[in-house]
């Protein structure tokens, strides 16, 4: 990622808060996060995803959402997972740098959705909670093709269903948005999905 991306990044955010950023990362990096994340789905690493603040899979979760997923941490982070995380910092720096977000961390972890898996229409900011400010995926898909599915609906007039904007998961896209201002769904794929979502994040703060 060059600067000159983070630049056009930061200035999609400010005016219109969405960007969509091809080849965030190079293609050899790609592939050995998505390997990575295969390998640890395979060992039971991942664990099946929840929604809001809980930490339990309910019944009505595996109808809403439908991902496993893995934490990453970075003192465990491998060197392919040390590489994303050096190009968040610098995104971090560049966004308050530009925009005086006042960004402090990245939570981000590892996603898998199975074929069919979704995550129904929701907003990543939670109820009376605003720490959550730019919402960042990227995508670790290789070769995928429209027929495939799995896009990511965004809704951009907060949860009116049009206008909205399908975006493909295709390998090495950065999609970030702003958190607390768009809603947006996962659709349904015909080949496992795989990801890297976090969050931008300041420090507590009630809404």
């Amino acid at each position: 990622m060059n600067s000159r991306s983070n630049d056009l990044l930061v200035d999609a955010i400010a005016n219109d808060g969405y960007a969509i950023t091809p080849d965030f990362l190079p293609p050899h990096l790609i592939k050995a996060l998505a390997d990575e994340t295969k390998a640890l789905h395979a060992q039971g690493a991942l664990q099946a995803a929840t929604t809001g603040l809980s930490s339990r899979r309910s019944a009505d979760n595996v109808g809403l959402r439908g991902d496993f997923i893995h934490w990453l941490e970075d003192d465990l982070a491998s060197p392919a997972q040390q590489g994303y995380l050096a190009a968040m910092r610098q995104l971090q720096q560049d966004f308050n740098q530009a925009l005086f977000m006042g960004l402090f961390e990245l939570e981000t972890h590892l996603a898998i959705y199975p074929p069919g898996a979704v995550y129904r229409k929701h907003l990543d900011q939670f109820q009376g909670r605003a720490e959550r400010q730019v919402s960042c995926i990227l995508y670790l898909n290789e070769d995928w093709l429209p027929e495939d599915g799995g896009t990511l609906r965004i809704y951009l007039n907060g949860s009116a269903s049009e206008p909205y904007m399908d975006i493909s998961p295709t390998g090495g896209t950065l999609v970030t948005f702003l958190s607390g201002r768009f809603m947006h769904e996962v659709m349904p794929s015909r080949r496992e999905r795989i990801s890297l979502t976090g969050w931008f994040r300041t420090r507590s703060t009630a809404i």
